[in-house]
């Protein structure tokens, strides 16, 4: 048995099933005659909590192995533990069969949300109408009466954010960066500010985003997209600010813009080697199929219900699978801690 001891997986433990070696960052526990192995892995599992807290905050602290020797383990009789063991064997197997079914699901959903709001934004939401070949693979055929513009010939300004250093404070306008633009949301409540002096008198007009401008992470995770809702706000240089013209609808264009398609454009054209980047001058230059404003609109309005109606259904499915591993945490901690006597259930599991 082998418990890990740094960074993510501190504190995290499983059986062994074959001969092997461990490195520095691997606690090998063997017990002794009399402990089952088995049953050893479901008690520390149980107190996978109170073993990281032993080791500090910091991901780079290691478990004191001293202090990890010292934890009271409570030794019932070793038929006992045999029976604990396989009783946590058999349960957590299938409570992880649900849970591992709430996770395909929401997975489905996800991709569900993507292809749905993908085929709306281009190829709009009317199957009887006319198609007509786009002239690019990657985008395929569009309604025939659409326009093929470009992106940048949608937007009045297309740019990215401030490169020099600003103050941070603890009011003022929001400072943000592509750790603060999520899928369809801009997460104000964790974002940096800076000073009100500091945003008007240190920033040209591309930093400042105006409500309707859609922003986009081009560096690092690229292509997360959210239409600003117009906060005092000032974006760095790898968020990406796209000011759509009057007839374009803003919703349209990050719907668009998020779509299969366009995502698959803009990781291809991307450049960089460790850290992706999108251009903004390849950005300005992609092919773009736009509707009529008020089909735009249909379709924004059409891409929000689906995002709604999906998202909550998967929040709905996250909300089991969190029910299921309390359940299946406090199902670990009662067998192991003797709150629920498991001899019965297991000898009727045997003679079974």
């Amino acid at each position: 048995m082998a418990l890990a001891g740094q960074g993510k997986t501190k504190g995290m433990v499983a059986q062994m099933g074959f001969t092997a070696t461990c490195n520095q960052s691997m606690a090998a526990i063997v017990p002794r005659r009399g402990v089952d192995a088995r049953y050893v892995m479901w008690w520390l599992t149980a107190n996978y909590q109170n073993i990281r807290n032993m080791a500090g905050g910091d991901l780079r602290d290691g478990l004191n192995l001293d202090l990890l020797g010292d934890i009271g383990c409570p030794v019932p009789p070793t038929d006992e533990q045999q029976f604990i063991a396989s009783f946590l064997d058999r349960e957590t197997v299938k409570i992880d069969a649900l849970v591992d079914e709430q996770r395909r699901l929401i997975e489905l959903l996800k991709e569900k949300r993507q292809a749905v709001i993908s085929h709306a934004v281009t190829k709009g939401l009317d199957p009887s109408v006319p198609m007509k070949d786009s002239g690019f693979e990657w985008l395929g055929e569009v309604p025939e009466h659409w326009d093929l513009v470009s992106v940048g010939r949608s937007c009045e300004l297309l740019s990215y954010g401030f490169t020099n250093p600003m103050p941070t404070t603890d009011e003022g306008p929001y400072l943000l960066t592509a750790n603060d633009i999520g899928e369809n949301v801009v997460a104000y409540e964790t974002a940096r500010r800076t000073s009100r002096e500091a945003f008007e008198q240190l920033l040209t007009d591309k930093s400042r985003p105006r409500r309707g401008d859609v922003l986009l992470t081009k560096d690092g995770t690229l292509g997360r997209l959210a239409v600003h809702d117009g906060r005092a706000a000032c974006i760095n240089q790898s968020v990406a600010v796209l000011r759509p013209r009057q007839e374009v609808v803003p919703e349209f264009l990050a719907n668009a813009l998020a779509s299969e398609p366009y995502q698959g454009r803009m990781i291809f054209e991307a450049g960089g080697t460790t850290i992706k980047h999108i251009y903004v001058s390849r950005l300005a230059k992609m092919p773009f199929a736009l509707p009529p404003r008020q089909e735009m609109t249909r379709i924004a309005k059409f891409a929000s219900e689906q995002r709604l109606k999906l998202d909550g259904l998967s929040r709905a499915a996250a909300d089991v699978e969190a029910l299921l591993l309390e359940r299946r945490a406090a199902l670990i901690s009662a067998a192991v801690t003797g709150e629920i006597d498991v001899r019965a259930s297991e000898e009727g599991s045997r003679a079974a």
